[in-house]
């Protein structure tokens, strides 16, 4: 990665060896437009060109390249200096690209410092879950992975220390213990119940709730005294009075009774803030950690054209946890349909459902009486687990077919010889596996039991540097090596016997070969994972609600739209990746992927429904389409308050354009945003434009957040800023419309607009960089390390062959996976 401060220094040089001289005529341009700026009295962006070197190594040609980009972007001399001629900046451009044509034929193959790679805590999830078919919370105890260049794969950021080995030794306790099994297979359990069989169980409860109430009557309060006598009169009339969800029967909700059953179809009626929520716990407890199937027959009720949404959570809801989301219905009125979910679930742990956009109920007969949205529930079944093969697939592949307590000690040194290459992911010498052996050997002379032995030795390949890294020993990688890199890459976890058997010919290091594999591995639902972790973190989706909008500001803000926002941006990049089609897409398509509540934020009419699917737009009504419009990537560039254009505008430099902005001076204040209504961040920004060592650099980056100040904290449209103003209530302002959105500013080397889409527009002139800015973050992420100037010459013949050929993400991440760059150290 090119380091930011050089973005925008002055071209220039001063001084050079004196075996080489450079042209006159790029001498005079040197002196004539840059010695004021950046000799040696003054030094602007931090640099000095009197110190730069002809370039013979990496990072002196990384820092012409940086001048040459400069003078190819126009942001260099600034528009406010003497510009010099056509034929003059031509002349510099092409001594400086000769020579560094001529530094990287020198260069080449030579990427500097190659740092050892640890696992990450991403990798090395999927790698046990894919190895022994074990899921769970192993990892809580890893410290957190830091990012270098933007990714947490990057070997120069993943350390390792004594906290972190123990927890590697904790957690392979725990995988060993879950992937072999000591007992008989699970029983697979089935239960179905209704929501009638929960007004039972308050049937039940009322008469004990009622007699416990009594026998403490005089020490209630004189309001639980009143309340006692009330429940006594209502089971008197009717025993039944207590129920949560109400009968629907002709279409009219009556009040339950004993008698009924599946048959009878019952409601939710209330919202899941409010309780009411159905739950498998009451009827299915879950012993076992696994696979758990729920099924599930639903409606909506009086939607009055606004399908009813149902969630379902799983988790164990304990205080300070964070529930699974499974999915959430969108239930039209009509007969109950069937919905089925597969889901995994930790022992004690349960799924429940629950209403978004229901109701607070009022009590007992009051349900009856409610006439707005309910959710209709014919009946509930869950069955777990599911167990497809047995012994699992970490027990075979730890002990095979035997039993636990059939181990012997002549077994193992068979089974560390199986195991071995499996877990280091290349073939392992007979010497090796003897250690092992000899280990095994030794706490069984320590009175260790065989199976107590053997996880301890497992343990141990399991803290080995071949398990925990990234390890490709040699000169150049070699076809286990790439099988890793490519498995990594692409499904972010080990690779699988396909793989590792045409490593073990020779094959995977023909790029033909490797570039088919990459193209298997992409068709897998693995690749999901590549996509989750690299769109997550290159356009932050993953950071979606760490900054909680203000509710007074944004009370529209809630956990759907949270779900959406960070749904849309991955589905966006999988179709992306599916069809192939230009890059250009990610400025501006005619088609988003949206799901119904994304739909309505967005005011796009006709999506119904909680999937995310590819939807045509009408251009002339709509600005969405493309990144830039997308609720995540505005979210994630904003405070909980307002809008920012300084970080909107250093997001879209970096992450999308890649031309990085320098960091802000230490002794300049950041801009304090002003929800009161009194200025707009426009009139803010000039402000700041004031301070002199500010004015170049924001005069780069604000046009870019400028452009997006339509949109505002959570990606809704505003021609006004949201202002909080004086109401009745003093301690409760009201929500008004502040001053007007401006947007007019005028974009670096492509002119002044007005509106977002003139932005656009301008913005479409800068494709080379997008697709060039997209082959850096795809290699930084495939590779785990910093791009030097050695990788530059074929990172920018991927774009470009890409761009050429109007191929898209797939044809630009098989160009990567085939070219000499991912096949080198």
């Amino acid at each position: 990665m090119r380091p930011a401060r050089f973005l925008l220094i002055l071209p220039c040089l001063l001084a050079v060896p004196a075996a080489r001289a450079m042209d006159a005529r790029v001498a005079a341009f040197m002196q004539t437009y840059c010695v004021n700026c950046h000799g040696e009295k003054k030094q602007k962006g931090d640099f000095r060109v009197d110190t730069l070197k002809l370039p013979e190594t990496a990072a002196d040609a990384e820092n012409w390249q940086l001048v040459l980009d400069n003078l190819h972007l126009g942001e260099m001399p600034p528009e406010d200096e003497k510009q010099p001629p056509l034929a003059e900046t031509t002349a510099v451009t092409a001594w400086i690209e000769a020579e560094l044509k001529r530094a990287a034929a020198k260069l080449a193959g030579h990427t500097g410092e190659v740092v050892l790679r640890r696992l990450n805590r991403a990798e090395y999830e999927n790698t046990i879950e894919d190895l022994f078919g074990v899921r769970g919370d192993f990892a809580d105890g890893f410290p957190e992975d830091a990012k270098e260049e933007g990714f947490d794969n990057n070997g120069a950021a993943l350390m390792m220390s004594a906290e972190q080995l123990y927890a590697y030794f904790a957690a392979t306790d725990f995988i060993l213990s879950r992937a072999i099994a000591t007992g008989s297979k699970p029983e697979v359990k089935s239960v179905t119940f209704t929501l009638h069989d929960l007004n039972r169980e308050n049937w039940e409860r009322a008469p004990k709730d009622l007699a416990r109430r009594l026998a403490q009557f005089d020490t209630l309060t004189p309001q639980e005294q009143e309340r006692t006598r009330e429940m006594q009169r209502l089971l008197k009339e009717n025993p039944h009075y207590a129920f949560r969800f109400p009968a629907l029967v002709d279409g009219k909700l009556v009040q339950p009774t004993p008698q009924m059953g599946p048959e009878t179809d019952a409601v939710i009626p209330v919202n899941a803030a409010f309780g009411s929520q159905p739950s498998t716990q009451d009827f299915f407890r879950v012993r076992q950690a696994g696979w758990y199937r729920l099924r599930l027959a639903a409606a909506g009720f009086q939607t009055a054209g606004e399908p009813v949404q149902l969630k379902i959570e799983a988790g164990s809801f304990r205080e300070g946890t964070v529930p699974q989301l499974v999915d959430v219905l969108h239930l039209a009125e009509g007969a109950p349909k069937d919905h089925e979910f597969k889901i995994y679930l930790e022992p004690n742990e349960q799924v429940r459902l629950g209403m978004i956009n229901g109701r607070r109920p009022g009590n007992g007969r009051g349900l009856l009486e409610i006439k707005e949205r309910m959710a209709v529930i014919r009946q509930v079944s869950m069955e777990g687990p599911i167990v497809e093969e047995w012994p699992p697939r970490g027990h075979k592949l730890l002990l095979g077919d035997r039993s636990a307590d059939a181990l012997a000690d002549a077994d193992v040194p068979g089974l560390l010889a199986t195991l071995a290459p499996t877990l280091f992911r290349r073939p392992v010498s007979d010497a090796v596996v003897k250690d092992y052996a000899a280990h095994y050997q030794k706490l069984r002379g320590d009175k260790l039991p065989p199976l107590d032995a053997y996880k301890q030795t497992v343990k141990a390949m399991m803290a080995s540097p071949f398990f925990l890294y990234h390890l490709e020993p040699g000169q150049k990688p070699d076809g286990f090596a790439l099988a890793n890199r490519l498995s990594y890459f692409l499904w972010r976890s080990a690779p699988d016997a396909t793989l590792l058997d045409l490593a073990k010919t020779g094959k995977l290091t023909d790029a033909t070969t490797l570039r088919a594999q990459a193209q298997r591995l992409l068709a897998d639902e693995r690749a999901g994972r590549f996509l989750h972790d690299f769109v997550g973190q290159w356009l932050r989706v993953n950071q979606v609600g760490e900054m909680q909008p203000d509710a007074g500001l944004y009370p529209e803000y809630d956990e759907q739209l949270e779900y959406a926002m960070k749904g849309e941006t991955l589905a966006f990049i999988r179709e992306l990746l599916r069809t192939d089609e230009p890059l250009l897409a990610l400025i501006d398509c005619d088609w988003a992927m949206l799901n119904e509540r994304l739909a309505k934020h967005y005011g796009i009419p006709g999506v119904q429904g909680n999937e995310f699917r590819r939807v045509a737009l009408d251009k002339t009504k709509t600005v969405r389409g493309g990144l830039l419009t997308q609720a995540s990537i505005l979210n994630v560039t904003s405070n909980g308050t307002t809008t920012s254009p300084v970080v909107r505008g250093v997001f879209l430099l970096d992450q999308i354009l890649g031309t990085p902005a320098p960091p802000p001076p230490p002794d300049v204040p950041p801009i304090e945003p002003d929800i009161r209504g009194a200025s707009t961040i426009q009139e803010q920004l000039a402000k700041h434009r004031e301070i002199a060592q500010c004015a170049a650099c924001h005069a780069k980056i604000d046009p870019f957040g400028m452009a997006l100040e339509n949109f505002d904290v959570i990606g809704g449209w505003r021609e006004n800023y949201r202002a909080l103003k004086a109401g009745a209530n003093p301690r409760r302002p009201t929500l008004a419309d502040g001053k007007p959105v401006s947007v007019t500013d005028k974009l670096p080397r492509h002119g002044s607009f007005s509106d977002f889409r003139k932005f656009r527009e301008l913005l479409k002139k800068d494709e080379r960089l997008l697709y060039e800015n997209l082959t850096h973050k795809l290699a930084t992420f495939a590779l785990g390390r910093k791009m030097s100037f050695a990788d530059e010459a074929t990172l920018k013949a991927i774009a470009a062959d890409t761009k050429r050929s109007n191929g898209g993400l797939r044809t630009m991440i098989l160009a990567l996976v085939s070219s000499e760059l991912f096949a080198r150290q």
